[in-house]
């Protein structure tokens, strides 16, 4: 009797499109030198797909235009942040235990489709149009022989409809967004949204909005992944909230500032903090439903 031998698998294209975002990650740290950049172009070197992978990762990377030097990456840290941290944490648990009640749980008693907070779902409508929902989102189908209409109720989804003689519709925020031939998301924020097509062209009232050429890192979230290059920590972690119970709160108005990048897991949203801490020096304090930066 022989043992089977198990063979390597080969990466999916997801995996080199992670690896790829990675490296570009690496490379503009300003703590990459000549042995990083070898590696890199080794690492392109292995494949056709490889290099496609790492084309991809620039090109996203140079999109997103917010790339700034090492000196402005390098964490402001305040000496005296340490010790005033203290008075923001009492104002913050207030806040967070007054005002924190979690995803509104309304919007999911009269959806047909609803997500918790951490939760991603990808679904197939009658007309096999797919829907995939963010973290606390929800939609309703209201299908009939004239139109496709979706109700976003809460959060943020990504529509691919069908081939069909029907239009596609989404009701948000008191506006309309039709894309029949369009891959588009939308995300409510307050009484507004947030339209980012992917492919082809969505009209939102008189308003005709063609591909982003952001739109793969503004909509990562759906292959589990947050990009951010050069953003401010307040909206990093204004982001992260949206996928973990609980609130974060920053200790003082300064390290709000703070320049952040990278690539960051939504299956893990614990790691990004991690990930900060070990990256910028920050501290992390956690209460119960309460994270502290300082």
């Amino acid at each position: 009797m022989t043992d089977a031998i198990a063979m390597p698998t080969s990466p999916t294209l997801d995996d080199l499109s992670d690896d790829a975002l990675d490296w570009q990650v690496v490379l503009h740290s300003g703590t990459a030198g000549a042995p990083e950049r070898m590696r890199y172009q080794r690492w392109c070197q292995l494949s056709p797909a490889h290099a496609a992978a790492a084309r991809e990762a620039e090109a996203l990377w140079g999109d997103l235009g917010q790339t700034q030097t090492a000196a402005t990456l390098a964490p402001t840290v305040q000496p005296k942040r340490a010790k005033r941290w203290g008075a923001a944490l009492a104002a913050s648990l207030v806040l967070a235990l007054v005002g924190y009640g979690g995803w509104q749980q309304a919007p999911a008693l009269f959806a047909d489709y609803h997500t918790a907070t951490g939760q991603r779902q990808t679904i197939t409508l009658a007309d096999g149009s797919r829907v995939t929902l963010n973290s606390a989102s929800a939609v309703s189908v209201n299908y009939s022989g004239e139109q496709r209409r979706v109700s976003l109720k809460a959060g943020e989804a990504l529509f691919e409809p069908a081939d069909d003689a029907r239009p596609f519709v989404v009701d948000s925020a008191g506006e309309q967004v039709q894309g029949s031939g369009a891959v588009f998301s939308v995300r409510q924020i307050g009484a507004s949204n947030s339209v980012v097509v992917s492919q082809g062209e969505a009209r939102v009232g008189d308003h005709v909005l063609r591909t982003n050429p952001n739109a793969q890192a503004l909509t990562a979230w759906q292959r589990g992944k947050l990009i951010f290059n050069g953003k401010p920590l307040r909206e990093v972690i204004a982001e992260l909230e949206r996928y973990q119970h609980g609130r974060i709160v920053i200790s003082d108005g300064p390290l709000g500032a703070l320049q952040v990048s990278g690539v960051f897991d939504l299956n893990d949203p614990q790691s990004l903090l991690r990930t900060l801490e070990q990256r910028y020096a920050l501290k992390v304090t956690y209460l119960p439903w309460l994270a502290v930066l300082h």
